[in-house]
């Protein structure tokens, strides 16, 4: 009995065995069914997630590319300013892109490979001499002269970021050293494994064993580009057999060059507020302002290093770690051969060399970029700026808006100290145009130009005080038969009451009339009482449509003390006037956007600029030619010393009542500069337009290069001696006289002193012989004196605008459609809309189109 049940015992024991080991082989088979299946799964999310994947990036912008030309003016200042700002290195040997080399005068620059809008251009070397400002021998690298040579365009930012932000690099472009030092610090096997390292899980058990505590991670750069696309960093088992699992599919798919380049675009190495710096392309324009090709081996190995921490290891808030963790990558190149002993010896002793934090800025011309923001909007969504990649194409020249924003800031702080001004309580704001395309050259809207808060340039509307006088001269100026530069003008007291009771007394700023003044003094001196009393003669309603079109679009009160500046404009609209002004009457529309490709550069779109011809060439010349009188022996001779005099400079300084706002408008014959000072609560400043914002504008526009030489009159235009009646001294009669331009048109009376010195004129009139040139004498210009009919004819006018005042409400934007405020379009002598030339590269090239009010709703 007891045999049996052991002999039963044996033979089951077997059978028992079999059936475990028959549940144990079916459980694996299920098991490796279910991996599969699941590593199935997993293979669909890597490959859908991979083989889609887009990078939402917001838009790069760029500033408009520096062209250097034969015969260009430009200060060695403005020349480095550019280098600057393109991160251009200057080196003792021309070594690489991206470089440039000073020899006395002589120049060589090494430009960098660059997609412009019309097409991608390919590096090259250029070499010219840089002489009193004038840029000549220009030539390529091989000798041969060239007649101009474009740089590639700054980066100056990009738009509506705030999430993750990066620059992509492929994997053609990355620096050999980069890659080599993040295989040697981060993944040792990269090359020899299938996406998960025994050997390095083993050494970082007994580095982590020895050190008692976490040292090292055995993750290799494939588990780590996983985790970064796929996982959030909270540690946990399953998330680690996912990751493992992931990295071995990812290195079935993909080779290794592309699993490197993910990588390297992936990592997050940095924070900016609400930004995240990813990829190594972004940081290194966000730590060193350079790009990634051009950085040594210490810039290099502090990127790598930051890959293990960039908030442990950061290098501007915590530079003693960063230092350290720097060196010891630097220690792992030299071990791995990367850099030799010396190398090692000399880089580990540099500083970091970071730039500062409000470098980097994502938005570092925020008044600029508002203003492209607004030209932008019509014809993109703001999803597309905010992930499509586009590359914005503009007009800002960054050597410019450096000297601007220096400008205006050391120029307030100054200003301040100078005057015993409550400190920080001035506010400031600066426009540049270029003055033939309308370019805006460089915008500064607050006294700390990097402040990205309320933009003054644009959205500050305050009364221009005398910088509208200039329209009350056109007006009359406009009027050949009756109005000349030597015209004299009545500076007189007046005295208007108004159909409410209120009494308006204009005086000048010195409290005195000077009586009979010719026009152009009146214009340079800025006298109040000659101006409202040409502006009444000339009538309201003319003045105001001559401001119209000068290209203002303001709001323009109908009472007389329009005359006198109670307009409110800002910066941006007042330098659009005086751009018309200098540009001979042909008003562009100021414009910050040239064009818009997508990323790769592919598909372009150009924006136009729109013209129009407001005002005719000649009295727009005369008019500087005024204004240019208002900057020698005017307002504006306190400064002009400061100033090149081979330059025609010419300008108009504003001041409102009770110095409130202090401006300075003007140009020379290639930039219109706007300056505005005031404080934000309206409170009086103590400075008057020449105390104030001119010292800004000279220190400005003493520092570009400008167009030697007097301005070309157009033609219609001659220059004529006049005596201080207006009186015309022919020369060949009589000696003296300031020369003064009038139209051909205008007809003068020719000076009693200068008659009867030729005995033989008798003799010539018999045959015809009187000059032409000598105006009749009984075609008198009004102006010289009041008499009876013509203040009876001023009494009626003034009459008849009280008339139209009690009957008509201000208005409330500019003249209604029809009415005689509309601006007169004179046909312009140039088309600037010409088609755009499509280079050899085959990029399509189109004019863009609005988007539509339906997505342009979707603004926030």
């Amino acid at each position: 009995m007891v045999s049996t049940k052991r002999r039963r015992t044996k033979a089951s024991t077997p059978k028992r065995r079999y059936r475990w080991l028959k549940f144990l082989f079916l459980l694996a088979l299920l098991g490796a069914f279910a991996l599969a299946g699941y590593m199935v799964y997993l293979d669909v999310q890597l490959r859908e997630r991979l083989d889609s994947r887009q990078y939402q990036l917001p838009a790069r912008v760029y500033a408009r590319p520096l062209v250097l030309r034969e015969g260009m003016m430009m200060h060695p200042g403005e020349l480095a300013s550019e280098f600057s700002a393109l991160n251009y290195r200057e080196q003792k040997v021309l070594s690489e892109p991206g470089s440039w080399t000073r020899e006395s005068m002589d120049y060589r620059v090494w430009r960098r490979d660059f997609i412009h809008s019309d097409g991608r251009r390919a590096g090259a070397e250029v070499s010219f001499r840089l002489r009193n400002d004038e840029i000549s021998n220009l030539r390529d690298g091989n000798g041969q002269r060239l007649p101009e040579f474009r740089l590639d365009a700054a980066n100056i930012g990009s738009l509506l970021g705030g999430g993750d932000d990066r620059n992509p690099v492929r994997f053609t472009d990355i620096p050999p050293l980069l890659a080599n030092t993040l295989i040697a610090v981060e993944d040792q096997d990269f090359l020899h494994h299938f996406g998960i390292s025994p050997r390095g899980i083993g050494r970082a058990m007994v580095a982590n064993m020895k050190a008692r505590r976490l040292v090292q991670g055995g993750s290799t750069i494939t588990q780590q580009l996983v985790k970064n696309i796929f996982f959030d960093h909270k540690p946990s088992l399953q998330r680690k057999i996912n990751e493992a699992l992931m990295a071995v599919l990812m290195e079935m798919h993909y080779d290794k060059g592309y699993i490197l380049q993910e990588y390297i675009n992936e990592v997050w190495l940095g924070q900016q507020g609400a930004r995240g710096i990813y990829g190594f392309g972004l940081a290194s324009e966000f730590y060193f302002q350079q790009p990634l090709d051009t950085l040594e081996p210490h810039q290099v190995a502090l990127l790598v290093g930051l890959a293990k921490g960039a908030s442990y290891y950061n290098p501007r808030r915590h530079p003693e770690r960063a230092q350290a963790r720097r060196n010891t990558v630097l220690g792992l190149m030299q071990a791995q051969g990367l850099i030799t002993q010396a190398q090692y010896a000399l880089y580990s002793t540099k500083p970091l060399g970071v730039v500062k934090d409000g470098v980097t800025a994502q938005n570092p011309y925020p008044a600029f970029t508002e203003r492209l923001l607004e030209e932008l909007r019509p014809y993109y969504s703001y999803e597309e700026l905010r992930t499509a990649g586009l590359r914005i194409y503009t007009t800002l020249a960054p050597s410019v808006q450096k000297l601007a924003e220096e400008a205006v800031s050391n120029g307030v702080q100054a200003l301040e100290k100078e005057r015993r001004i409550e400190a920080n309580s001035l506010q400031a704001a600066a426009v540049l145009l270029d003055n033939n395309s309308g370019n805006v050259l460089a915008m500064v809207g607050d006294r700390d130009p990097d402040y990205p808060g309320f933009n003054r340039a644009l959205e500050a509307r305050r009364q221009v005080g005398s910088l509208i006088k200039p329209a009350v001269y056109l007006t009359a100026l406009e009027r050949p038969l009756e109005y000349n530069l030597a015209t004299l003008l009545d500076d007189a007291p007046i005295r208007i009451e108004e159909a409410d009771g209120d009494v308006w007394m204009p005086q000048n700023f010195d409290k005195r009339a000077h009586g009979q003044i010719p026009l152009y003094v009146a214009l340079a001196k800025s006298y109040n009482l000659a101006t409202a009393h040409l502006g009444l003669d000339l009538g309201l309603q003319n003045v105001r449509q001559t401001i119209r079109r000068l290209g203002v679009e303001a709001h323009l009160p109908r009472v007389p003390a329009l005359l006198l500046g109670a307009v409110e404009m800002t910066p941006f609209e007042v330098a659009g006037m005086y751009q018309t002004i200098a540009n001979g009457g042909e008003t562009v529309q100021p414009r910050t956007l040239l064009a818009v490709a997508d990323a790769e550069g592919g598909r372009v779109q150009h924006f136009r600029s729109h013209t129009h011809r407001g005002v005719d060439p000649v009295p727009a010349y005369l008019l500087r030619w005024g204004l240019e009188q208002a900057m020698r022996e005017g307002t504006g001779r306190r400064f002009a010393k400061r100033l090149p005099r081979s330059v025609a400079f010419a300008g108009k300084t504003g001041t409102t009542n009770n110095n409130r706002d202090s401006w300075f408008a003007g140009f020379s014959p290639d930039v219109t500069a706007v300056v505005w000072l005031g404080r934000d609560d309206n409170e009086r400043t103590r400075l008057t337009g020449s105390t104030g914002a001119l010292p800004i504008w000279t220190e400005i526009m003493r520092k570009l290069p400008h167009q030697h030489g007097l301005i070309e009159p157009p033609r219609g235009v001659e220059f004529k001696s006049v005596n201080a009646r207006g009186q015309y001294m022919d020369p060949d009669y009589c000696r003296g006289g300031s020369e003064i331009p009038f139209s051909y048109e205008t007809h003068l009376q020719p000076a009693p002193e200068c008659r009867g010195r030729d005995r033989w004129r008798w003799f010539r009139n018999l045959f015809g012989g009187d000059r032409s040139e000598v105006a009749p004498q009984e075609q008198m210009t009004p102006g010289w004196g009041v008499n009876p009919s013509e203040q009876q004819l001023r009494d009626e006018r003034r009459r008849q605008l009280w008339e139209q005042l009690s009957g008509d409400d201000a208005e409330e934007f500019g003249p209604a459609p029809g009415s005689e405020d509309e601006p007169i379009e004179l046909p312009s002598d140039r088309d600037r809309s010409q088609p755009v030339e499509v280079e050899s590269s085959g990029v399509p090239i189109e004019e863009a189109q609005p988007i539509g009010p339906a997505l342009e709703d979707q603004w926030p």
